[in-house]
């Protein structure tokens, strides 16, 4: 008999992306994530300057406030643009301007399988609409 060597298990990857009711997608943890661990690095597609957000249609709920002033507009590409917003959120994200990425960290240990949630640091007039 031949001997088919070791067996190769995989592991989940470490994020996964699910439907959640009255959200749409969400990203899920697919391992534990500790308080202040990088949880995704996202290179960002910053948007022409005269793109206004209510131009975009259903693309304006994806995109990110940018620029020192922000004044610009930006895609996250990752899953960057698909983690669902919490007022108790367990992970927050950082723009690094001069990079042209967004970092997302633990917030406080993240246990597998559970949705990752960011605050969207909107004003208190955009929230009222999803309210």
């Amino acid at each position: 008999m031949n001997d088919p060597g070791p067996r190769t298990v995989l592991s989940p990857p470490p994020l996964l992306i699910k439907k959640v009711r009255g959200m749409g997608r969400g990203v899920f943890a697919g391992c534990a994530f500790r308080t202040g661990q990088v949880i995704e690095v996202c290179p960002v597609l910053v948007l022409a300057p005269d793109v206004q957000e209510r131009s975009l249609g259903v693309l304006s709920d994806y995109v990110f406030k940018w620029g020192e002033d922000a004044g610009r507009l930006a895609v996250a590409l990752g899953y960057g643009s698909l983690y669902n917003h919490s007022n108790n959120p367990n992970a927050a994200f950082v723009c690094r301007l001069l990079r042209g990425e967004i970092v997302f960290r633990a917030l406080r240990p993240i246990v597998a399988g559970e949705q990752i949630l960011i605050d969207y640091q909107w004003g208190e007039k955009d929230y009222r609409a999803f309210s």
